[in-house]
């Protein structure tokens, strides 16, 4: 064998002598194996007196046995080789998914966003305090043209913000189009506890019904037909009033009203005037 190694090294000095070696025993085990092979199937097949099919049958028996041991022998011979290359592979492997892991996620997203439908284009969301209507979604990003300032405006700032989609792993999303047509809107009246907050809160409601009276209907209809599709609890409609105390002496009226969603800015101001110019001509604005 160190004849063969050294003949070997002689032509190809760059070599190694245990990769040569390798590759030696792998030549002659690759040759044993097919000597017996050739022994064994030759056995098998001049023994006249066994029937022809179970000839048939441990001839690729032991085919297969043989080829099982060829690889186990290779995989035993070149086992460090295999080994460094599988290293090499790993370390790859880890390089590339830290290197675009960033890539990864944002790929990711956007397929759970597609699968759950989580927005699409034209919708108003909000996250990591960044609100908008978005514009435009792709496998990296999401762009949306700013609503603002705060959440209480919905008038645009005329900016647009790109979020990266792996921004969507790590924080809350706000759908607030999620009831598409019809949406039920809040709105706030701040009050003290001097003033006639329960004339303020007949007043407020009053401009709330008169308002949502053309849409009412159409709204109810849209909300119980939302409830059956998700198989939730029919939300109530009609506009209602709950008080709320957020500090002493202090209680804010907050008013919840059905809205078309395109239009709930336009209905909030025009429920707001109107109750103001009712609760100031009869002299209780303070």
């Amino acid at each position: 064998m160190d004849l063969i190694v050294d003949t070997i090294q002689g032509f190809l000095p760059q070599i190694s002598d245990t990769m040569i070696l390798d590759v030696v025993t792998t030549i002659l085990l690759l040759l044993g194996v097919i000597f017996f092979k050739v022994i064994l199937v030759r056995l098998f097949t001049t023994q006249d007196r066994i029937p022809f099919e179970i000839r048939k049958r441990r001839v690729i028996h032991i085919r297969n046995i043989m080829t099982f041991l060829f690889i186990i022998g290779v995989v035993l011979i070149w086992s460090k080789e295999l080994l460094a290359l599988a290293l090499t592979f790993v370390a790859l492997a880890f390089a590339i998914v830290f290197s675009f892991k960033e890539v990864i996620s944002s790929a990711n997203w956007e397929i759970f966003r597609a699968t759950t439908n989580a927005y699409t284009v034209g919708d108003y969301i909000e996250i990591n305090e960044m609100r908008g209507v978005v514009l435009d979604h792709n496998f990296l990003s999401t762009t949306i043209q700013e609503l603002g300032p705060g959440k209480s405006s919905n008038q645009f700032s005329g900016r647009s913000i790109t979020i990266p989609n792996s921004t969507f792993f790590t924080a809350p999303l706000i759908n607030e189009t999620f009831m598409k047509d019809y949406v039920l809107h809040t709105l706030t009246i701040p009050m003290t506890v001097d003033d006639d907050w329960r004339r303020a809160e007949k007043t407020l409601l009053e401009a709330a019904n008169e308002e949502c009276s053309e849409y009412l209907d159409l709204a109810k209809h849209h909300f119980n037909s939302l409830s059956r599709k998700l198989n939730i609890s029919p939300s109530a409609v009609d506009p209602r009033i709950a008080i709320e105390i957020p500090e002493p002496d202090m209680l804010n009226l907050i008013l919840r009203f059905p809205t078309p969603f395109a239009g709930k800015w336009v209905k909030e101001q025009a429920i707001l005037r109107k109750f103001l110019k009712e609760y100031k001509s009869k002299g209780d604005v303070s």
